[in-house]
């Protein structure tokens, strides 16, 4: 039979490794990807620029490795949300007739310019070669002139990050096999 005192010692170890434990754990979400500490923040769209700790810099292109991170915590249903200002002249249903402009069901990895039935502005017909990538997507939501310079789309474009990372989750969702983003990289 143990002491008090024994009892006592052996409480105090294990209370110690608990501590030490804890503070490791804590410490190593600390020195973690500073880019992870950001986007956890933007994903409750609540950015505190004094909770992000530079320990290390990022190996990859800050801009694209935010746009991974705010694309994996994307909101599907934000994006049809965002994508309402859209569907007036895009549908987005499997059978739906083009509008203004063409039907976006299915057109995550699509090639550009493609759809039987709707006439493409020159400056899309130059690129049917591409196909519409995220990474496309994205810069064309962002902006369409700059994409393809003679577009038909009057659309300025959408300039928060966040607002364009929902919309790609929603043109994702309407597809016969959306993507998992875990894996996808923008570059």
């Amino acid at each position: 039979m143990l002491t008090l005192c024994q009892q006592e010692s052996k409480l105090n170890v294990v209370l110690t490794m608990i501590k030490d434990l804890y503070l490791i754990c804590l410490t190593s979400s600390l020195i973690s990807h500073p880019m992870n500490m950001l986007t956890k923040n933007m994903c409750s769209n609540e950015v505190n620029k004094q909770d992000v700790v530079r320990i290390t810099k990022p190996k990859l292109n800050k801009n694209y490795q935010m746009l991974k991170e705010l694309l994996v915590c994307s909101s599907m249903k934000r994006g049809e949300k965002y994508f309402n200002a859209c569907s007036g002249c895009h549908p987005i249903n499997e059978r739906s007739s083009h509008r203004f402009g063409p039907n976006l069901w299915n057109v995550v990895f699509r090639s550009i310019a493609c759809c039987s039935g709707y006439t493409y502005s020159l400056a899309l017909i130059r690129l049917s070669n591409l196909k519409w990538t995220l990474n496309n997507l994205n810069k064309f939501i962002r902006q369409p002139s700059s994409f393809a310079n003679g577009t038909y789309m009057t659309f300025s474009g959408i300039k928060n990050p966040i607002e364009r990372m929902d919309i790609l989750n929603y043109l994702n969702y309407n597809s016969y096999r959306p993507l998992s983003f875990n894996k996808f990289r923008f570059n």
